[in-house]
């Protein structure tokens, strides 16, 4: 009987390995689909307009890689990639420690929640001015800008994750006598984590929005002034090659970084949708 539970385990992790493979196969391969859809439609679009208004698709990929063999464009996009960093450390904290108390303190909902929604809805360029004024032409303003337009999108999405969370397991961690450290670290916060990994996507798109227009504005340094210039140049070809090369930055964070942290964390779900079908 043993073997026979053992040689089932073995068959259905086999199985669930050529599933998630074939899934994986499929996924890539219609993704190369959309890409290569949208580079046709480009590439029809742009014989129908003159190349100062909308480049080809060649000729975009042209310029960025004759931009990526200048060690400026890698300076700006480090300048950039380093301020959303800082931007999303200080928003990313702070939304998920606000969210969680409005999710397990009636009391921090009822004091947080107004301040929370009304910090959403600020447009991002309103906080890159506002932090220009207060803290002048530096990184620091683009920085505390990114951090106050992320936090309140990700103490909203951790607010909702804690009210989702099985409350059932608190309690019964708190017959065990678990401190309240020990209840948010070792029962709320595992149960958070696809909440996290949400909020993270959400707080990057975001935070790249909101940095840009601050080095759009007011800074010297950066994708967004990079942007700016070449705009004020006129140059089209340029200012869609920069935008590609920021769009590309953000696939490879996506799908170089994060999904595999995704899949790594969350590598217990396919094992209990199995087990609860069977």
């Amino acid at each position: 009987m043993s073997a026979g539970r053992e040689d089932g385990v073995l068959v259905d992790h086999t199985t669930m390995a050529r599933e998630k493979r074939a899934r994986l196969i499929r996924g890539t391969r219609n993704r190369i689909f959309s890409v290569l859809a949208l580079l046709v439609l480009w590439q029809v679009a742009s014989m129908a307009m003159d190349s100062s208004v909308l480049p080809s698709p060649i000729q975009v990929l042209a310029q960025l890689g004759e931009n990526l063999t200048e060690p400026n464009t890698y300076y700006q996009l480090y300048i950039t990639i380093m301020r959303v960093i800082l931007g999303m450390a200080l928003g990313v904290t702070s939304g998920i420690i606000a969210g969680v108390i409005m999710g397990l303190s009636r009391l921090g909902e009822e004091l947080l929640d107004v301040w929370v929604l009304a910090l959403f809805t600020i447009p991002a360029i309103v906080y890159g001015m506002l932090c220009l004024l207060w803290f002048g032409l530096n990184d620091w303003a683009a920085i505390i800008a990114v951090g106050a337009g992320v936090m309140p999108a990700i103490a909203i999405n951790m607010w909702q994750g804690t009210k989702a969370i099985d409350r059932d397991l608190i309690h019964m961690a708190r017959s065990f006598r678990f401190s309240r450290r020990s209840v948010i670290t070792r029962v709320v916060l595992p149960q958070l984590i696809p909440y996290i990994l949400a909020a993270l996507r959400y707080g990057l798109g975001i935070s790249w929005k909101i940095v840009t227009v601050v080095e759009l504005l007011g800074l010297s340094s950066g994708v967004g002034y990079t942007l700016n210039f070449w705009f004020g140049n006129f140059s089209m070809v340029q200012v869609m090659a920069w935008t590609l090369l920021f769009t590309v930055t953000l696939l490879i964070i996506e799908y170089g970084i994060l999904k595999p942290i995704e899949a790594h964390l969350t590598r217990w779900r396919p094992v209990a949708q199995t087990q609860k079908g069977a």
